[in-house]
């Protein structure tokens, strides 16, 4: 099952269910959303068949077994993302139109965040048309301002982040960065440049006003996250994951080591660091390894070491049973082939696999299966009214 079929499918499912009033005006053409009207037990529904279909199709789950497949669903399905990359172009700001990528719906609303995180974004959007910054145009490549960036933590207080092209904008964005943080909340602004053809919203940054980084609470834990950091959207449903994840790596006794790749600012191994031995927490981006490292020094987790390498030259570089458990969070696309074979090399005792696709997830499976055995798989409903889904396997090494 390739991934258009895989979103289709979950489409197909709820759009099965009967209509229901959708919060949002725009929610009928808006990218962002696809799903508002229908209701959520229904798109729950779906994606848990959706995602039964597919790990049942693959063979990595019995049709039986499949069919018991758990998706654990958002408590509240609305203003749940603690991220929102709002577009600036041809005088507009919102998202991307579905199915229309170079189409913008303007929003003067948006549910997929509170209202208090939306009308800054919309109001630095606004300042930055009156200072005559111009839209940047995916056609023509040609204008300054692409994205307007929200990062908000569960105490309500904002990042916002401009990502702009090349541009004789230095006096402006003063005036810019000074309008952001007159906004309720908003404690750092941060100019992000991007001037290549790649429609990104990430980049270099280069100047940042007020604070730095954002405070986010996860249990007891307090991570400072940056403008490029990877982290879990919706923190409604972080801590149950989190709790799985330790639940999988500490099973009948404490594990003397654990590899977390793809860890990002530490979030996994700082929640670890009390339950386990030593942990190596690996992540490829500099910014975030940085602040893993910061993150574990501010939380007290001195067994936890952040590495910045690119996982599968480090896994490369261990030898065979160096650690007791692996924790893996990788990108959409997947581990691949060679750092699964690195992992049989290595042949931890138990795995604990994150997954924000559970198509490469699936793929990655296959491979592991000859010397693992899948002791289970759970979906988690990160994305509501979209067809995302995001699920935890965990596999157990079989016995020599």
């Amino acid at each position: 099952m390739r991934a258009k079929a895989f979103r289709g499918l979950v489409s197909e499912l709820v759009r099965a269910g009967a209509p229901v009033p959708a919060r949002c005006r725009h929610a009928s053409e808006c990218g962002g959303c696809a799903f508002q009207d229908r209701a959520y037990p229904a798109q729950l529904a779906a994606k848990q068949q959706a995602l039964a279909q597919l790990f049942s199709e693959a063979g990595i789950l019995s049709a039986e077994a499949a069919a018991r497949l758990e998706l654990v669903a958002s408590p509240d399905p609305y203003d749940y993302r603690t991220r929102m990359d709002y577009v600036a172009t041809r005088g507009r700001f919102g998202l991307r139109a579905r199915g229309r990528f170079n189409h913008i719906v303007e929003l003067v609303e948006c549910h997929l965040i509170p209202p208090a995180a939306f009308a800054p974004a919309r109001a630095v959007w606004q300042a930055a048309q009156t200072l005559g910054l111009p839209d940047y145009n995916l056609r023509s490549h040609e204008g300054f301002l692409r994205y307007i960036v929200v990062r908000r933590s569960p105490d309500d207080e904002l990042l916002l982040a401009v990502v702009t092209a090349d541009g004789p904008y230095e006096t402006a964005m003063e005036q810019l960065a000074a309008t952001a943080l007159e906004q309720p909340r908003v404690i750092g602004f941060h100019w992000l440049h991007n001037p290549t053809r790649t429609d990104l919203s990430f980049g270099t940054p280069l100047r940042h006003w007020g604070a730095e980084t954002l405070p986010m609470r996860v249990g007891s834990a307090w991570l400072q996250i940056g403008p490029n950091s990877f982290f879990q959207n919706n923190l409604r449903l972080l801590d149950q994951l989190l709790a799985d994840v330790r639940s999988a790596v500490v099973g009948a006794q404490t594990p003397a080591s654990v590899v977390d790749l793809y860890g990002g600012v530490g979030t996994i191994a700082i929640s670890l660091a009390p339950h386990v031995g030593q942990v190596h927490c690996v992540e490829a981006v500099a910014e975030s390894a940085a602040l893993a490292r910061q993150n574990t020094a501010t939380n007290g987790a001195a067994h936890v070491s952040a590495i910045c390498s690119e996982v599968l030259p480090y896994l490369r570089a261990q030898p065979a049973g160096a650690y007791a458990v692996a924790v893996l969070d990788p990108p959409r696309t997947g581990l691949g082939p060679d750092v699964c074979r690195e992992l049989l090399r290595l042949g931890p005792q138990r795995i604990a696999y994150v997954s924000c696709n559970p198509l490469t997830q699936v793929e990655d499976l296959r491979v592991l299966a000859s010397d693992y055995r899948l002791c289970s798989v759970r979906g988690y409903d990160m994305f509501p009214h979209t067809p995302h889904v995001e699920t935890l396997a965990v596999l157990e090494r079989y016995a020599a």
